[in-house]
C-alpha cells in the first residue's frame, strides 16, 4: 500500500472520533437500536435534549475544525469553528482555540487588510473567552498573543500593546513560573524604554529558574539602561561563566568597568577571553583600555595589529599617536598626529595635543602658529565651527599664558568675552582674562572683570560662582589684599556646601598663601574627617609653610585611608626622596603613582629623582629624560642637570641648567651656583632630549 493511502482523510478520522464525542454527550449513536429512543422519539425534543444536541453538534464541529487545521485546510477549519460557536456560544475553550487559530492566520496572511481583520477578530474572541474564564492562564496567554500580533501590525496605535501588557501582567500574577510569558513582558518593557520594569521581570525569572542563562544577558541590558551598573556587571559575569567565548558580553562588561574608571579591570576582562578577540570593536576597546591603564607597550602592539587591518581608521591613528606621546616618543607622536589636524571632528582638541608635543621639543613658535591656524580655520567655518573655534581660541590664549606672553594672552581671549553665554568655556575665558590683567599689574581691572558676574539679578550657576570666588581670593592675595582673601575663606568655611571653601583654599595656595589656610583646613577636617581634598590641601599647605613633620603625618594618614589617591602618593614619596629618607618606601609610593597616571611628567620626575638619591644614575638619567620629554618644567631640568653632573657629563649638565633658568627655576640662585661650579664653556655633544 502506498504511503499516501496510509494517511487518514478527515472524514475517516471523524468516523473514528465522533462516536466517542457522542458517548461523552450521553446521546445514542447512529448505530443504537431504535427502541432505545423510547416511545416519544417522534415527539418534539425537550429543552434539555435540544441543548445537549447543540453541545454535541458543537463538539463535532470543534473536533472537525481541529482536524481540518491539522490537514492545513484553514478555510474549512474556520467555517467549522464558526459553526461550533453558533451552536454553543458559551463554549469558552472553543472560542479560545479559535482566537489562537485566527492569530496564526493573521500573522501570516498575504495582504494587510485580511491580516488586520483576522487579528481584530482574534482579539475579540480572546477577550470574550477571558471574561468567561475569569483569569484563566491559558486565556490570558492567548489574549496577550493576539494583541501582540495586532500591535505589530498597528505600531501607531498604542491600544493593542497596552492590552497585551495588561494580559501579561495578569498572567505574571497568576503563574509567576511562566518563563516564556515573563520573557515577553520583560522584552516589551525594554523596547518601550522602561528598563527598571524590565529588570524586575528578568530578576523574577532568575529567582524562579536560576539556571536559565539566556535571561542574564537581557537583565544586563535592562540594568545598563537603568544605570544600575554594578548589578549589570554581576549579570554579565554570570553570562561569561556559561558563555566564556561571548565577545559581546565581554565588551559590555568592559564598557561598564571603563565607565567606572577601572581601566585595568576592563582590559583584563577583554584579554581573558579563552579565544583571541576577533571583532574590531572589541579589539579597539582592548587597545583603548590598555592605554588608559598605562600598559603602553601592549596598547601599541594591539594598535599596530588593528591598523594593519583598518589603516584608515582615524580613531586608531589618534589613539596610536596618544600612546606614543605617553611614551614620550615625541617625534613619532607628531608624525602620527600632525597630519590628522584639520581632518575631522575634535580638531581643536587634537591641535592642542599636537601643540603640547611641539612645546616638549621647545618649538614654541610652531605650537603658537598651529593653534592660530586652527582658530582661523574653525572661525571661517561659520556657525558649524563656532564651538570648536572657541575651544581653540581659549587654548591659544592659554598657550600664550603658559609662555608668559600676557599681552598676547589678553588679546587672544578678549573676543570670547563678548556675548559670553555663561557656560564653562565662557567662565574659563573670563578667568584667564583676569589672570592676564593681573600679570600686567592691572589688578583693579582684573577684579572688575570678575565682579561683572556678581551683579544683582545675574546670579551665576553654583559651580561657576565657586570658581569665581576662588579666583577672586587668589587675585586679592596676589595684589596685596590677602586679608580680604582670608575673609572670603573664613566666610566659606561654615557654609553647608564645602566646594567653595576648598576652591578658595586652592586659590590662596596658587597665590602662595599657604600658612593662612592651615587653621581653617584643620577646623574643616574636624567637621569633615573623610574629605580627601581637604586633607591633601592641608598636607600641601603644611609642607609649603615649612612644617614638614606635620605634612608627613597628614599625608601618611591620607595614603593609609586612600591607597590609590596618586597625588598624595607622589607628594609623600617626593618629600621623603628630597630628604633622602625612607627611600625604599618612597619609591614604592611614587612608582604606584606612575602606574596610576603613567604619562604624568611630575610623577616620573619624582621617580627619576629617587633613582638619583639611590645612586642609580643610569636609571635616573633615562627616567628624567623621559620626564623632560613630557613636561617643560624647571625642576625636571635642574634634576637632570644634577644627574648629568654626577655622571661627569658637564656639557649636558650646563644645557639642562640653562633650560631650568629659561623656565624660571624656583630657586634661580641655586641653579646659577651649579652652573658657575662647572668649568669651561657650554661645549658640544649634549644629548638630544627630544628622542628616547
Amino acid at each position: 500500500m502506498s504511503q499516501s493511502r496510509l494517511r487518514l482523510r478527515p472524514a475517516l478520522l471523524l468516523a473514528r472520533v465522533l462516536p466517542a464525542l457522542l458517548a461523552a454527550a450521553a446521546l445514542p449513536t447512529a448505530a443504537a437500536p431504535l427502541a432505545a429512543l423510547g416511545p416519544s422519539a417522534a415527539e418534539r425534543p425537550s429543552a434539555t435534549a435540544t441543548v445537549a444536541g447543540s453541545v454535541a453538534d458543537a463538539g463535532y464541529h470543534f473536533a472537525l475544525a481541529k482536524m481540518l487545521m491539522a490537514e492545513g485546510d484553514y478555510h474549512a477549519a474556520r467555517t467549522a469553528f464558526e459553526k461550533a460557536l453558533e451552536l454553543d456560544s458559551e463554549a469558552a475553550y472553543v472560542r479560545l482555540e479559535y482566537a489562537e487559530f485566527l492569530t496564526r492566520l493573521g500573522r501570516f496572511g498575504r495582504d494587510r487588510d485580511s491580516r488586520l481583520e483576522r487579528l481584530r477578530e482574534a482579539v475579540d474572541h480572546a477577550a470574550t473567552a477571558q471574561r468567561e474564564l475569569a483569569g484563566n492562564a491559558d486565556s490570558l496567554r492567548v489574549l496577550a498573543e493576539a494583541n501582540l500580533a495586532l500591535a505589530a501590525e498597528l505600531p501607531e496605535d498604542p491600544a493593542p500593546m497596552v492590552a497585551a501588557v495588561a494580559a501579561l501582567e495578569a498572567l505574571r500574577a497568576a503563574e509567576p513560573g511562566d518563563v516564556r510569558s515573563l520573557l515577553q513582558l520583560g522584552q516589551i518593557y525594554l523596547r518601550r524604554g522602561e528598563p527598571l520594569a524590565a529588570a524586575e521581570v528578568f530578576e523574577e525569572i532568575i529567582a524562579e529558574t536560576p539556571g536559565y542563562r539566556p535571561v542574564y544577558r537581557m537583565l544586563a541590558e535592562a540594568l545598563i539602561q537603568s544605570d544600575q551598573m554594578d548589578k549589570a556587571g554581576e549579570a554579565l559575569r554570570e553570562v561569561l561563566e556559561s558563555e566564556p567565548e561571548s565577545e559581546s558580553a565581554r565588551l559590555a562588561l568592559a564598557e561598564i568597568l571603563a565607565d567606572r574608571g577601572d581601566h585595568r579591570a576592563a582590559a583584563e576582562v577583554l584579554r581573558s577571553s579563552p579565544e583571541p578577540l576577533s571583532g574590531v570593536e572589541a579589539r579597539t576597546r582592548l587597545a583603548t583600555e590598555l592605554y588608559l591603564a598605562g600598559e603602553l607597550d601592549s596598547a601599541l602592539a594591539a594598535l599596530d595589529g588593528l591598523l594593519s587591518e583598518v589603516p584608515d581608521s582615524r580613531y586608531l591613528q589618534l589613539l596610536r599617536g596618544l600612546v606614543l606621546s605617553a611614551q614620550a616618543r615625541n617625534e613619532e607622536a607628531l608624525a602620527a598626529l600632525q597630519p590628522l589636524v584639520g581632518e575631522g571632528p575634535g580638531d581643536a582638541n587634537l591641535a592642542v595635543t599636537v601643540s603640547q608635543l611641539l612645546l616638549r621639543q621647545e618649538r614654541e613658535d610652531e605650537a603658537v602658529e598651529l593653534l592660530r591656524g586652527t582658530v582661523d580655520r574653525l572661525e571661517d567655518q561659520g556657525p558649524e565651527g563656532v564651538g570648536e573655534a572657541r575651544d581653540a581660541r581659549l587654548a591659544l590664549a592659554q598657550l600664550y599664558a603658559d609662555l608668559g606672553r600676557w599681552p598676547a594672552a589678553e588679546r587672544a581671549v578678549a573676543p570670547l568675552l563678548a556675548g559670553d553665554d555663561g557656560g564653562e568655556g565662557g567662565l574659563d575665558a573670563r578667568l584667564l582674562y583676569a589672570d592676564s590683567l593681573v600679570e600686567q599689574d592691572r589688578g583693579d581691572e582684573a577684579l572688575a572683570a570678575l565682579d561683572a558676574d556678581y551683579e544683582p539679578g545675574a546670579e551665576a550657576e553654583p559651580g561657576s560662582r565657586v570658581r569665581l570666588e576662588a579666583k577672586r581670593a587668589e587675585l586679592l592675595a596676589r595684589i596685596g589684599r590677602a586679608g580680604e582673601a582670608v575673609e572670603l575663606l573664613q566666610g566659606a568655611a561654615g557654609a553647608a556646601e564645602p566646594h567653595a571653601f576648598l576652591a578658595i583654599t586652592e586659590g590662596l595656595h596658587r597665590a602662595g598663601r599657604y600658612r593662612e589656610t592651615i587653621a581653617p583646613l584643620e577646623e574643616f577636617l574636624d567637621r569633615n574627617p573623610d574629605s580627601r581634598p581637604a586633607r591633601f590641601l592641608l598636607g600641601a599647605g603644611q609642607e609649603r609653610a615649612g612644617d614638614r613633620a606635620a605634612a608627613e603625618g597628614t599625608f601618611t594618614t591620607l595614603v593609609a585611608a586612600e591607597p590609590e589617591f596618586h597625588p598624595a602618593l607622589n607628594y609623600l614619596g617626593y618629600m621623603w626622596i628630597e630628604e633622602g629618607q625612607n627611600l625604599d618606601r618612597a619609591m614604592e609610593l611614587v612608582g604606584r603613582a606612575v602606574e596610576l597616571d603613567p604619562d604624568n611628567g611630575a610623577y616620573i620626575d619624582s621617580l627619576g629623582w629617587g633613582y638619583y638619591q639611590l645612586g642609580r644614575y643610569g636609571e635616573a638619567r633615562e627616567t628624567l629624560e623621559r620626564a623632560a620629554r613630557l613636561i617643560q618644567d624647571p625642576t625636571v631640568y635642574e634634576h637632570l642637570g644634577d644627574v648629568y653632573a654626577a655622571m661627569g657629563e658637564e656639557d649636558s649638565a650646563r644645557r639642562a641648567y640653562r633650560r631650568a633658568m629659561e623656565l624660571e627655576a624656583d630657586d634661580p640662585e641655586a641653579v646659577a651656583r651649579k652652573l658657575g661650579a662647572l668649568e669651561g664653556g657650554p661645549g658640544e655633544g649634549a644629548p638630544d632630549l627630544q628622542q628616547p
